[in-house]
């Protein structure tokens, strides 16, 4: 099931990077495998972050550079994480960064005109490794941001125009999706194990 969810983001991010071109007016045999392809980063035994964003007006899928849980493991405390992307086609999350801005001065509009729900998903290629499941959500914070390393981004080292985002949810659910395989595994050797022994028996009580 995790391995399927992760393929099925692969996926869906491909469709819309096919979306993209069309829109831009390619032709699909311009496009090769290459071209399409997600950017690839480097990061410690290959984990990536992808966001899943449930809005009513349907579903986007986010590559996330940096994911920050800031608040909400604390009795009390409200639900508030970060994130950081590089500026990428993300019409629905734009849409709802802007609607935050017309309401930057009432609290309380910003949380209740249009919620949504967001699943952080931690991977290691198609193995969902751990995930974070937010519900009615909105974005508390948000600028867009140039990263450069003093001097350096001017001596061919390059920039990267990022969007920094801090949302708050009025609930969280951590979950623990290796701890559920090790279960089930063991659910099934011990059926396994079981029905090994109802047949040894079995077969006693038949020569009896």
């Amino acid at each position: 099931m995790n391995i399927l969810k992760t393929t099925a983001i692969v996926a869906v991010s491909v469709v819309a990077a096919l979306a993209i071109a069309s829109i831009m007016g390619f032709q699909l045999s311009e496009i090769t495998a290459e071209e399409i392809k997600a950017p690839e980063y480097l990061y410690a035994e290959g984990v990536s972050i992808t966001g899943v964003f449930k809005f009513r007006e349907g579903p986007e899928l986010v590559p996330i550079q940096v994911f920050t849980q800031t608040k909400g493991f604390q009795r009390s405390e409200p639900f508030i994480f970060s994130i950081q992307k590089i500026v990428g086609f993300t019409p629905l999350l734009h849409k709802h960064a802007d609607e935050s801005f017309l309401f930057r001065n009432s609290e309380s509009q910003k949380q209740d005109w249009n919620p949504f729900d967001v699943e952080v998903i931690l991977s290691t290629g198609p193995y969902e490794k751990r995930s974070f499941t937010y519900n009615k959500c909105f974005i508390k914070d948000y600028k867009v941001n140039t990263l450069r390393d003093n001097e350096e981004g001017y001596m061919n080292k390059g920039f990267a125009v990022v969007e920094d985002m801090v949302l708050e949810c009025r609930d969280m659910d951590m979950n623990n999706v290796s701890l559920q395989a090790l279960e089930n595994a063991k659910n099934d050797v011990e059926a396994q194990t079981k029905s090994s022994l109802d047949y040894q028996l079995e077969q006693r009580q038949m020569i009896k």
